[in-house]
């Protein structure tokens, strides 16, 4: 069933992968450097919530549903899972009172629920007629089989779980027009009270957490005991939490009839056992039962992500009868049935060929098997298991660490090396830790004969020191035996190193020196050109007035005779 129950907060993914590497069942997709649980896959055992360093991923929370439905005026009854002792640290009388406060018109155990559930196991193994029988509160189990081994499904005990097995017998005591909310420890009851194939009588699923915080929301304190507390007939129900408390309820005189006791608990040993159930033909008679959370509900995902002591917290359990169980609830009076359906709920993924994962390994550069490295870096065990997950738009090409440093190393060396510009890095004492080829070239020195040593062997610069004094960038040309040179220095405090960059520009200023050279030239031409313009104009000027005064002479005399002519 799918149903989204663990949400993200995009902003605070740091694609570190660590959620990916601790999903049991790899039920994450990562794109566009996000993180995204695959609800159809996810059995909501809440370790990437648990596990996530940035607390990017969030349970949503239903207790706003409950409040709009009291707050409107309708009945809502509370089923409380036997784990509440060991979060809360109080007893039921005083969780009661607490809860009806709320405005909860029912609080009861959910142990009730659980002895119907012991009871309807018994007869399955009274009946002998099952080859294994897998038996359960746990919805992850259930998920677990139905979205991952679906061949199981036969070996999965066909009755409803505690919480909806109470849940029927509240609707049949105190009408069907009641809402039930169940309350825990475990967040995969979300997903157990939204699956219809579960029963359908659940409402909504809250957390211990959750009510922790409604409850300081209002004020409420464990100040007073409920004194109409309803109490259970079976108190050895109460002990479902733990390991074994499953089979604590039920009488070992029903196992003679072949079926052998297996408890398992925690998600790797429950698929391990699977694993050999599917394919181990003599793993028979066998009657399991089987808890995702290593430790039971009592190290379900909120109580670990409370750091609630799961050891310790068993110790609060007991199967001895308390006071306020001289009045039982009416539902813990009643016997009936209760029947619960499976499916096969295996998502629909594709299945690459050996030549399309050897495709997707080649282009992060794993030719061979000596190529796949198997780090885990990006969150998967194998290098191959990464290429399926990328065939099946899960993962992303780049998640692959080690390739993609190496390849970020390679492009920086490459630039490095084939810089036209020197580059030399020195640490904090102004020793020198690495310089390029340009730089060898440049200062004529050898780079193993270098390292270590102090600039001032090779390299007469104070700037350095105005470098970190200041914190500035220190710019100025420079002259490197007969070459020029544009200088950078600069100090990186928070890596306590140095940076000096040298811009060969003899040949710019040697064109600087000829433009200088060709303008002095190009003005000194200029300057006699037009001296010696003025020379010539001098002496144009000169004839020119001495002609006028010869013509002025001739003209005057020529005027003279041709008057003495006309008299």
């Amino acid at each position: 069933m799918s149903i989204s129950v663990i949400e993200l907060n995009k902003g605070d993914c740091q694609n570190c992968y660590k959620c990916i590497r601790n999903c049991p069942i790899k039920a994450i997709e990562f794109k566009n450097s996000r993180a995204k649980v695959l609800p159809e896959e996810c059995i909501l055992c809440g370790t990437c919530v648990e596990t996530c360093p940035q607390n990017a991923k969030f349970i949503k929370s239903d207790s706003y549903k409950i409040r709009a439905m009291i707050e409107a005026g309708k009945k809502v009854y509370a089923t409380v899972a036997p784990s509440f002792s060991a979060y809360f640290g109080v007893d039921f009388p005083k969780l009661s009172a607490v809860l009806k406060k709320m405005g909860f018109a029912g609080v009861e155990e959910t142990a009730i629920g659980a002895y119907e559930t012991s009871k309807e196991y018994a007869k399955l193994i009274e009946e002998g007629q099952m080859k294994n029988i897998i038996v359960t509160a746990c919805s992850s189990v259930v998920m677990l089989v139905e979205e991952h081994y679906p061949d199981l499904i036969p070996y999965l005990a066909p009755v409803s779980s505690p919480m909806m097995a109470h849940a029927r017998l509240m609707k049949q005591t105190y009408g069907d027009d009641i809402h039930i909310a169940f309350i825990g420890p475990c967040i995969a009851k979300k997903a157990e009270a939204a699956d219809v194939l579960a029963g359908g009588f659940v409402d909504n699923a809250l957390t211990f957490s959750g009510v922790e915080e409604w409850m300081n929301d209002l004020g409420l304190s464990f100040d007073e005991d409920d004194p109409e507390a309803a109490g259970v007939c079976h108190p050895v129900a109460r002990l479902y939490p733990k390991p074994f408390g499953i089979l604590d309820t039920i009488d070992d005189n029903h196992f003679q009839k072949g079926y052998q006791k297996v408890s398992v608990d925690g998600t790797e040993d429950c698929i391990r056992l699977f694993e050999a159930m599917r394919h181990d033909e003599s793993v028979k008679g066998l009657f399991v039962e089987a808890n995702i959370c290593k430790g039971g509900c009592l190290n379900g995902p909120v109580m670990r992500m409370h750091h609630r002591d799961s050891y310790m917290s068993q110790f609060k359990l007991s199967p001895q009868a308390k006071s306020y169980d001289q009045h039982p609830a009416l539902t813990a009076q009643k016997d009936i049935e209760h029947p619960r359906s499976f499916a096969n709920r295996v998502p629909n993924k594709a299945i690459p060929t050996e030549e399309d994962i050897r495709q997707i390994l080649a282009q992060i550069g794993k030719h061979s098997k000596a190529d796949e490295l198997n780090c885990g870096g990006c969150g998967y065990s194998s290098c191959r298991e990464k290429a399926i997950a990328v065939f099946q738009g899960k993962a992303d090409i780049h998640m692959c660490l080690p390739y993609f440093r190496q390849q970020a190393e390679n492009m920086s060396n490459t630039v490095i090396e084939h810089s036209p510009n020197a580059i030399l890095v020195l640490d904090q004492e102004q020793r020198l830790l690495d310089l390029n080829p340009t730089a060898e070239e440049m200062l004529q020195i050898h780079k193993p004969d270098c390292l270590g040593v102090y600039p001032e062997q090779f390299y007469g610069e104070t700037d350095f020191d105005d470098a970190m004094a200041t914190g500035e960038v220190m710019n100025k040309k420079v002259t490197i035996g007969d070459r020029f040179a544009e200088q950078t220095i600069l100090y990186i405090k928070e890596h306590h190193m140095f940076l000096a960059f040298l811009k060969d520009v003899t040949e710019e200023e040697a064109r600087k020196q000829e433009i200088s050279d060709m303008r002095e030239h190009t003005v000194h031409t200029a300057q006699k050109v037009i001296e010696k313009q003025m020379m010539v104009a001098q002496e144009i000027a000169s004839l020119l007035g001495e002609t006028t005064a010869e013509t002025k002479v001739a003209l005057t005399k020529l005027k003279k005779s041709m008057e003495e002519i006309n008299e």
